[in-house]
C-alpha cells in the first residue's frame, strides 16, 4: 500500500518559511561582503586623493601665470573681485579670483579663513591676542579676526 502524504497549508507555509530564511541569510552575507569592500575601496581612495593634491596652484593673470607653492602663502587679503596673496618672499600677487575660489582650493590645506576678507595659513602665526582680536603673523602683519570666527579659530588649536 503507497501512503501519499498529504501537505497542508501549514506545511507549505513552513516550507515557504525556510527557503525565505535562506534567502535572507545569503542576502546579510553578500550586504556583508559588499560593505568590506565599499570599506576597502573607501581607504584606497582615501590613500590616492591625498597624494594627488598638488602642493603647487597657478594664479592666472593678464600676461603671466604665476605657479605658487601652497606652504609659501601667508595670507590671503579680498579686494572685491580680486585677491592679494602675501608670499613668504615678500612678493605680493594679485589674483583676478574671489577669496572664496582660494578656500575652496586650499581647505585641506592649514588654511583657516578669520575673517570675510582674509584666509591665513595658520603655519605662520606668531601670535594671538585675545584682548583685540587679531593675529600677529610673520612678517609683522596684523590680521584681525572676525567676533563670529573666534570661537572656531580657538577650537582649531584645542585638538
Amino acid at each position: 500500500m503507497i501512503k501519499v502524504k498529504e501537505y497542508t497549508e501549514e506545511d507549505e507555509f513552513q516550507q515557504r518559511l525556510l527557503e525565505l530564511e535562506k534567502q535572507l541569510h545569503q542576502t546579510k552575507q553578500e550586504l556583508d561582503r559588499t560593505h568590506q569592500q565599499n570599506k576597502e575601496l573607501e581607504s584606497i581612495l582615501l590613500k590616492t586623493s591625498s597624494t594627488k593634491k598638488s602642493k603647487i596652484i597657478t594664479i592666472r593673470g593678464a600676461t603671466k601665470i604665476d605657479f605658487v607653492n601652497i606652504n609659501d602663502i601667508i595670507y590671503c587679503m579680498a579686494d572685491e573681485a580680486y585677491t592679494h596673496l602675501q608670499l613668504t618672499n615678500e612678493k605680493t600677487i594679485i589674483a583676478a579670483k574671489p577669496l572664496s575660489t582660494f578656500e575652496q582650493l586650499l581647505d585641506v590645506q592649514p588654511f583657516f579663513r578669520v575673517s570675510k576678507s582674509c584666509l591665513i595659513n595658520t603655519d605662520y602665526i606668531v601670535t594671538f591676542y585675545k584682548d583685540r582680536n587679531q593675529i600677529l603673523l610673520q612678517g609683522d602683519v596684523l590680521i584681525d579676526v572676525a567676533r563670529r570666527r573666534r570661537i572656531d579659530f580657538l577650537k582649531m588649536f584645542d585638538r
